[in-house]
């Protein structure tokens, strides 16, 4: 037997084993398992380990169980692998593969999948953690060859660019990502036929190995190749596009638009701002209100609309940041805690079933509002066709207290919203205060001629792709798709007179994943990501779903910004985001969206949102158990038709999972809300 301390190594990526230099141990499965889950997880208390490895087993016989496991551990290695007393964690000396992989540099750790070959469909738990961890691990090596061959690819390396890609292959030889960095990178070294012939190998691997042909995606890039129309080389690897395709320097073409704002802003109207998407709607109203004085700036947010008060706890949370110095009475910090899990103290709060208590709860958000204020010339709410309906009457009700025109005190209120994406019932409030004048409604549409020309003179692009005609019938005269072609354009330096803007795609979302194609496989991986949490994300958030290093993160999320999509924390545009979700792969999208689920699970998130990251990745078991929390706490705020939306599908989803039990106690659920009504409006 090896001596104690030489060394000792865990092997779990792979058939699991312990290593010395005396030789090679074979690890039972309980063993491995806890040996593997101490590695990733750390100190774990005993109680814990014990249910995973022996579920439904009477504690102190799992306990002992746990004992006998750690003994011949012991005897194997010839002293303790593991230790600790009520908490256990692996021995300093005992390395483990697997951290390899976790660690700065990924390429050092060996291939293999985790524990592979190792069963445990008798310990459910431990089961699914597994499954999540081999997912995990699986995209941390991906992104780890990413992260490589990008590097390559922007340094011109396209013989190292093409080792990497090729050792990943044989690492992974079913990864269509792989396959796909293969073809680009044979196309983008000028070998096209190369390029064909690693699409055709693909091809047959996925054929005889899984009776399945490639993903839209590879098909797409195949179809490219073909044709010749795929960027050879990486965009602007370099430098930063200008700041005036993001932000043109002067606002055009709205002179009309900014009449009716001012004499909306003079009579103390609520002003509504639509229009199609990319109309720039945004922009005006930020300008506008940047010559009135300061402003509060309250955006609404993709995937808001399902989970009652979404736009409500944002708003709040922006509120009280704007105005760190303000102190919120007890009864109102109280009341909020309702939707904001950080007010909440020790006291548990009873359901806002009583139409006083609903009252209340109004109060106190109005009151939040008014003492949040102070200062501001006006409040901006942009998108609010992303509010969800709670939100919606809770705003129109706010609004009705402020009383409006009458004192000077009172914040100006804008909203803003795409034409055709309000939802019915609050395109009925617009229509009615509009209809009243009590609000004056400013529509948006493309630009003219006149002012795209002046436009195309602001972006300072080449004369010989400057032909305003031809732009005005490429993009309609919508802003948004000016500037994104703009972006195509200076990203294709040196300039063909008269054949840059040749063969672009004829919609908006087609030039921003034209342009996406132009990133390198990391920064893809990232904006990915990003879009498929849709809100609130964040690099360190978006590290957790990748599983990879906030370094590496950084590194991309700088390659985004510098492509301009990405501003910060957010997209430049809703519509990049929609087009970088549109172009994932379904495949990639499910990964995302389990992904997203697990990493969520430790944030102060609405259950709803996490419920349909797990039905989005095609869990319905998993998401079964979070749409009954988010029905719990739609009810405990009065929203009867979302709770019992809630507690419908989740019903759906545990049938789907085959838990008739679950299913049913979730029906009994929903129809326990009709002994309390229907919501009802607030008078």
């Amino acid at each position: 037997m090896p001596e104690y301390g030489s060394a000792w190594r865990l092997e779990v990526l792979g058939p699991p084993r312990l290593i010395s230099p005396g030789g090679a141990v074979p690890l039972e499965r309980k063993a491995a398992g806890l040996l593997a889950y101490l590695a990733l997880e750390g100190r774990t208390p005993r109680a814990a380990l014990s249910e995973l490895l022996w579920p439904g087993t009477e504690g102190s016989a799992a306990r002992n169980n746990l004992v006998h496991v750690l003994r011949r551990l012991r005897e194997v290695a010839g002293g303790p692998l593991v230790q600790g007393g009520d908490g256990l964690e692996l021995t300093p000396n005992l390395a483990v593969d697997a951290q390899d992989l976790l660690g700065d540099d990924p390429s050092a750790a060996p291939p293999g999948t985790l524990l592979d070959g190792v069963d445990f469909d008798d310990c459910p738990d431990l089961l699914e953690w597994l499954l999540a961890w081999r997912e995990r691990l699986g995209a941390r090596r991906a992104q780890a060859h990413l992260t490589a061959i990008g590097r390559h690819e922007q340094a011109g390396a396209w013989t190292d660019a093409l080792a990497r890609a090729r050792e990943w292959l044989d690492a992974d030889p079913l990864s269509e990502e792989a396959h796909r960095a293969l073809m680009r990178l044979h196309y983008r070294n000028g070998d096209r036929a190369s390029a064909l012939r690693a699409y055709h190998r693909c091809q047959e691997v996925l054929r005889r190995e899984l009776d399945a042909g490639p993903s839209p995606e590879t098909r797409r890039l195949a179809r490219a190749i073909d044709r010749g129309t795929l960027p050879e080389a990486p965009a602007t690897p370099t430098g930063r596009l200008p700041l005036r395709v993001l932000r043109p320097p002067t606002l055009v073409g709205r002179e009309d638009a900014w009449a009716a704002l001012e004499d909306a802003w003079a009579a103390r109207k609520l002003i509504y701002v639509t229009g199609e998407a990319g109309e720039g709607k945004t922009r005006l109203v930020r300008d506008f209100v940047a010559s009135k004085g300061p402003a509060l700036y309250l955006p609404g947010y993709p995937g808001g609309r399902e989970v009652p008060y979404a736009g409500t706890v944002h708003n709040a949370r922006a509120r009280l940041a704007a105005a760190a110095g303000v102190e919120l009475p007890g009864w109102v910090r109280r009341e909020l805690s309702r939707v904001m899990p950080e007010l909440r103290g020790d006291e548990a709060l009873p359901p806002l079933i009583e139409e006083e208590d609903r009252l209340k709860f109004f109060a106190a958000y109005r009151e939040m509002v008014r003492l949040t204020s102070a200062g501001f010339a006006a409040v901006v709410n942009d998108d609010t066709h992303q509010y969800d309906q709670a939100t919606v009457e809770l705003g129109a009700f706010t609004l009705s207290q402020a009383r409006l025109g009458s004192t000077n005190d009172v914040p100006r209120h804008i909203s803003v919203y795409r034409r055709g994406e309000l939802s019915a019932g609050a395109l009925a409030v617009v229509d009615h205060l509009v209809q009243s004048g009590a609000a004056v409604r400013v529509e948006l549409g493309p630009l003219g001629e006149d002012a795209l020309g002046a436009l195309l003179r602001d972006l300072e692009l080449p004369e010989s792709v400057a032909e305003t005609v031809q732009w005005l019938r490429l993009t309609g005269g919508n802003p948004q798709f000016v500037l994104e072609a703009a972006k195509h354009v200076l990203q294709r330096r040196p300039f063909e007179a008269g054949a840059v803007l040749k063969g672009l795609p004829e919609h908006i979302s087609s030039v921003i994943e034209r342009r996406l194609t132009g990133l390198s496989p990391s920064a893809v991986q990232v904006a990915r990501a990003a879009a498929a949490l849709h809100s609130d994300f964040s690099p360190e958030l978006v590290t957790e779903v990748l599983g990879t290093t906030l370094l590496d993160t950084a590194v991309a999320w700088e390659e985004l910004e510098a492509a301009q999509v990405m501003t910060g924390e957010r997209f430049s545009h809703d519509l990049v985001l929609e087009a970088v979700f549109a172009s994932t792969p379904p495949a990639v999208r499910r990964v995302l969206h389990r992904a997203s689920a697990r990493a969520l699970t430790g944030y102060a998130v609405h259950p709803a949102r996490v419920a349909q990251h797990w039905l989005d990745g095609d869990d319905p078991r998993q998401a079964a158990s979070w749409l009954m929390r988010a029905g719990e706490e739609a009810f405990g705020t009065s929203r009867l038709q979302e709770a019992g939306e809630y507690y419908e599908a989740a019903r759906q989803a545990y049938e789907a999972a085959g838990d008739t039990e679950q299913a049913w106690a979730a029906r009994q659920a929903r129809e326990r809300l009709g002994h309390f009504g229907g919501p009802r409006p607030i008078t």
